[in-house]
């Protein structure tokens, strides 16, 4: 980059490349004392586009209308224009001027000194003009969209007369996954005053757009490979890919059954999903057949975000026979694996760390966290990529059972070993998980006795069902997972200190969503998209100030009470657009979010509201109250609910009958 240091060395630069001009413009001489850059741009200017640099500036412009939608369009645009304003303002009294141009040389938006910006509006540099090389010679943006690098172009280095009272510096702006720039930002100003940081904050202002737009094609992919791993299906082929077409994710079906090649979609098959895109309805995410001329055919599910198509799964169905031999085989598994696990906080790469690591062992594991952290979430992809994801993957929440069934449902029980049992005795949990892992939630929530018969299991590798005198071998990875703190437990000796040691090999502590900072927005967005399919809307996408409030917010339900918020807003909304009203609009629970957060300096405890009738009616209203808040907001799915509430459907049940509480219209 040439730094003009002070008016003497631009003044003699300035005749140099003046002498320069005038040899190659009007006497056709190779061009000398400028850079290859400049030469090679003046070369095309008059050799490739036939610039006459007569003339006052370029003359191709869009329409009013036609700017609008290029700028509406225009992603980059988006993205860099709070950017470009935040520099503008500095740049209001420098004698510069700020530009966008878009990827086709097209100027989008102009800001900057006012004086300035009128007196380039002589030259058309101006909103609406196309400032390409083809379109105006050399001259900043257009130079440095086709060198691809930024670029300086300084007073009489523009090959065009009328250009050289005015010097640019200019930087193109790259996506990520493609090779020509998407826009590129310009300062320019009057040759006399070229600041020598003008290149630097081109450049500077350049390299944030491409972060900011690296981070929005990140989240985008980080959507589509969640659909993808949410439309698992055993024997299909399963292929995602981003808007263009480019392959993001695989299953191991793609793979073997050779859908892709070199680790891309046949032309075939690109040419016959751009075709079914077409087909489609705008902003439908409605499956599509589609029946190439060669090959079999496929279907493509539509990925939506933030009111576009930002990808495409595409399932290639298994044939019928392989389909009913995956169905025989099918057994508990594990249905998340740690790709599924969403979040780039260091908190939460730390637990994913320690879960890969768990994964490449079988040794126990414990996990901790607060209620609706993942903790189970974390299980299911610790067995998934270990090597025993090939058996089963068996779940049992410890608090759900009654305290004299537990060790029934761990360890099986023998033929008529107490009444109500099944005739021909039953396996239990070790037996089921042979081979695979056994998940136990809420492990502080075992009685004394099934603790004690835990520890022999885990001491031994063998189990005895109730009933029996025959220890059976087993082969089980534990994972188990609590709420509590054990220390505590231990020390108010509800659990074993030897059992806490036995499970406490590998420990991994599962940060609660207050600490995860920006993966609020990330996980809103994925919700968000996922709400659409669960609520029956399309195009959805959520405002600033909602984001905002999200991000304030304790969140003591961590991730799971974020997409209940997040699923209830998207029922509700009027709009497309989740606005921070919208999350407030369920009256049958309590606000999911403070409208303002409590002061530091009021102390005044809260009003403590009277109690009416016994204590006992209170306690059974107070759970009335919450059983409905659960139910209202799984949308009355008694299983969704009772996954939320940590119990069983049947503990459920029996304790919306003990309420009085029945479905509205029907039976609960």
């Amino acid at each position: 980059m040439r730094l003009f240091t002070t008016p003497g060395t631009r003044l003699e630069r300035r005749r140099h490349v003046d002498r320069a001009w005038e040899r190659y413009v009007q006497d056709g001489l190779d061009p000398v004392d400028v850079s290859e850059e400049i030469s090679s741009s003046w070369r095309r200017a008059r050799e490739s586009y036939r610039i006459d640099p007569a003339i006052s500036g370029p003359h191709r412009f869009l329409s009013p209308d036609e700017l609008v939608q290029r700028c509406e369009r225009d992603e980059a645009f988006g993205i860099a224009a709070p950017i470009l304003r935040d520099f503008a303002e500095r740049l209001g009294q420098s004698g510069h001027v700020l530009a966008w141009l878009d990827g086709d040389g097209w100027m989008l938006d102009i800001d900057g000194d006012r004086q300035v910006a009128e007196l380039v509006g002589s030259i058309n540099f101006r909103p609406g003009a196309h400032w390409a090389e083809e379109s105006a010679g050399t001259n900043g943006p257009g130079t440095a969209l086709a060198a691809r690098r930024p670029v300086e172009v300084f007073a009489s280095e523009h090959f065009v007369a009328a250009l050289q009272p005015w010097s640019c510096a200019a930087a193109p702006v790259l996506a990520p996954g493609q090779c020509a720039p998407v826009g590129v930002v310009d300062i320019t100003g009057p040759w006399q005053v070229q600041h020598r940081q003008s290149m630097l904050v081109a450049k500077a202002i350049a390299r944030a757009v491409h972060e900011r737009l690296r981070a929005a094609v990140g989240l985008r992919d980080e959507v589509v490979k969640y659909a993808f791993r949410a439309a698992h299906e055993s024997g299909d082929a399963l292929v995602a890919v981003d808007a263009r077409g480019a392959v993001i994710a695989a299953n191991d079906a793609a793979t073997r059954r050779g859908i892709l090649r070199a680790g891309r979609l046949p032309p075939d098959m690109l040419s016959a999903l751009a075709r079914g895109a077409r087909v489609g309805v705008p902003g439908s995410s409605e499956p599509i057949r589609v029946v190439p001329v060669d090959g079999p055919a496929f279907i493509t599910s539509p990925v939506e975000y933030d009111g576009s198509r930002v990808g495409t799964i595409v399932r290639v169905p298994a044939p019928e026979s392989a389909s009913r031999v995956a169905r025989k085989r099918a057994r508990p598994a594990a249905r998340y694996d740690l790709g599924r696990i969403l979040g780039r906080s260091a908190s939460l790469e730390r637990a994913l760390e320690l879960a890969r690591t768990a994964s490449r062992n079988a040794l126990p594991v414990l996990v901790f966290g607060e209620s609706g952290t993942g903790k189970e979430l974390f299980a299911h992809a610790i067995h998934a990529a270990s090597r025993r994801q090939g058996g089963p993957f068996v779940a049992l929440n410890c608090g759900s059972i009654p305290a004299q069934l537990v060790e029934a449902e761990l360890f099986g029980y023998e033929a008529g070993t107490f009444t109500g049992a099944r005739r021909e005795g039953n396996p239990g949990k070790f037996e089921d998980a042979e081979g695979g892992t056994l998940f136990l939630d809420e492990v502080s929530e075992l009685p004394p006795q099934a603790q004690t018969a835990l520890l022999r299991v885990l001491q031994e590798g063998e189990v005895v069902r109730l009933g029996g005198s025959t220890p059976l071998e087993v082969d089980v990875r534990i994972v188990a997972a609590t709420n509590k703190p054990l220390e505590e437990e231990i020390a108010a000796r509800r659990f074993r200190r030897d059992l806490f040691y036995r499970l406490n090999v590998l420990s991994i502590s599962v940060p609660p969503l207050r600490e995860r900072g920006d993966d609020i927005e990330l996980l809103t967005h994925v919700f968000v998209a996922e709400a659409e399919g669960e609520v029956g809307r399309h195009g959805l996408s959520i405002a600033e100030d909602a984001l905002a409030m999200l991000r304030a917010h304790a969140w003591p339900g961590n991730v799971r009470e974020l997409r209940n918020v997040i699923l209830r807003a998207a029922a509700v909304a009027p709009g497309t657009r989740i606005e921070a009203a919208d999350l407030l609009l369920d009256a049958a629970a309590p606000p999911a979010i403070p409208r303002e957060p409590a002061r530091r300096e009021d102390r005044t405890p809260p009003a403590i509201a009277p109690v009416r009738g016994t204590l006992r009616e209170s306690v059974r209203e107070s759970e009335r109250e919450a059983l409905l808040a659960a139910l209202d907001g799984c949308a009355w799915n008694v299983a969704r609910a009772a996954h939320q509430l940590g119990v069983s459907r049947m503990t459920l049940y029996r304790r919306l009958s003990r309420c009085g509480i029945a479905r509205p219209g029907g039976a609960s």
